[in-house]
């Protein structure tokens, strides 16, 4: 690819990046109005299965939007140490272990790489391949201040 195609590519890339991000930001305002339309429409809300409600309406051209405002969700995981564990298992009593399963969850320190290969030399590499996980390039713009009404 020549140079110039290079430079239109980036010119394109940047001018749809710019573009999608200000079509982003007016979709979330968008959405911001819908939700706190359908929270003033009580009324209007139907129960769901899963124990909250939905708000629906429709659009001009047959299109719906349907703001759903979930019931109360499980926590997914209840820290082992404290009093929050402390009362659960005073209120489960003996049931304790058949309601619930312990599963331990470990997460890398700071520096964790620099770490391994202080503490385990030449092991550290197998270590730290075991905690990898792969990651998909990245591409990103530095764009320069486009002048107000230009």
């Amino acid at each position: 690819m020549t140079t110039d195609k290079i430079k239109n590519m980036v010119d394109m890339a940047v001018a749809l990046d710019r573009e999608i991000a200000d079509r982003a930001e007016r979709l979330k305002v968008i959405k911001a109005a819908l939700i706190a339309e359908a929270k003033g429409r009580k009324t209007e809300h139907v129960k769901t299965d899963g124990g909250g409600t939905s708000w629906t309406h429709d659009g001009n051209n047959g299109d719906v939007a349907r703001v759903t405002f979930p019931g109360k969700t499980l926590k997914g995981s209840i820290d082992g140490e404290g009093k929050g564990i402390e009362s659960i298992r005073q209120i489960a009593g003996n049931a304790f272990a058949r309601l619930f399963l312990q599963s331990p969850k470990y997460v890398p320190v700071d520096d964790f790489r620099l770490q391994a290969k202080a503490i385990l030399g030449s092991e550290a590499a197998k270590l730290i391949k075991h905690c990898e996980s792969k990651s998909s390039p990245r591409l990103s713009f530095e764009t320069k201040e486009i002048p107000k009404g230009g």
